[in-house]
């Protein structure tokens, strides 16, 4: 009467009597069926993600191609296009890496990163929107590397500095890197809009977008809380400053190297 999951079976005593034995049976065959539910509904969900995987990476390819069209365009239009690929980019990648998410620990591949090309590239895919919007990059890059993942590492600086650039205008966007007691720091400062003192705590919430500026209808809420878990993931800590009407701070410290990585990027 004190066991409250099938899996607790095998801990019962070893049965004496015909009744206990009678029960050691019973609950034997339900912790079969019990296993192989399990076993067919896990199955049947792995076959789910690979499947909406591939159709993520099948959606990849008109993306790219929507893309070179919209970059030979010469028109006031181009702007407003480039930014609604911006947002179906952005919303399948972050289909893609949730779905990542589920088994990180086996995804993540430590190396060494370049923070420079890293921040180019997000950069690269912002520039239309940048000089629209009068957004200009200031970069102080005292340190130069970092251990890190390179996809994870670059997905989480494209929602941060997206965010930076989504909620900024006319301002430049400041992206430092320095050592702190020895500990790798990289901030992005931005002067945009900023955060309210009572969503700071929430930010990084599945599906949380704003307790107050209900007109963000292109944020599903997910970006952050993806950027946070893989930061969890990766020893880096993350911390958020900010003041409405005056801007957000983001400061990414990263672990140390340990000397299994320092043996391995020698």
């Amino acid at each position: 009467m004190k066991i409250e999951r099938i899996d607790e079976a095998d801990s019962l005593p070893v049965p004496v009597t015909p009744y206990q034995k009678f029960i050691d049976v019973k609950l034997s065959t339900m912790k079969k069926y019990h296993n192989d539910s399990l076993e067919k509904e896990t199955k049947k969900t792995e076959e789910n993600l690979d499947e909406l995987t591939r159709w993520i990476h099948d959606m990849k390819m008109p993306m790219t191609t929507m893309k070179l069209m919209i970059d030979d365009l010469d028109n006031k239009n181009r702007p407003a296009m480039e930014e609604e690929w911006l947002r179906l980019d952005a919303t399948l990648n972050e289909m893609l890496y949730d779905k990542r998410l589920t088994n990180i620990s086996n995804d993540l591949y430590i190396e060494s990163v370049e923070i420079e090309n890293v921040l180019s590239n997000t950069i690269r895919k912002l520039k239309t929107i940048c000089i629209e919007k009068g957004i200009g990059f200031d970069m102080d890059l005292h340190v130069s590397h970092i251990e890190t993942d390179l996809k994870w590492f670059s997905f989480m600086m494209d929602q941060i500095i997206g965010n930076s650039v989504k909620y900024s205008e006319n301002s430049d966007i400041a992206i430092s890197s320095y050592l702190r007691e020895g500990w790798p720091v990289l901030e992005i400062s931005d002067a945009g809009r900023g955060i309210r003192q009572e969503d700071i705590p929430r930010i990084f919430e599945a599906g949380f977008t704003s307790t107050s500026d209900h007109g963000d209808k292109g944020s599903t809420g997910m970006g952050m809380y993806l950027t946070k878990e893989a930061a969890g993931a990766m020893d880096i800590v993350i911390d958020v400053s900010s003041r409405y009407g005056e801007g957000t701070a983001t400061m990414l410290t990263f672990p140390k190297k340990n000397e299994f990585q320092e043996v391995q990027t020698m």
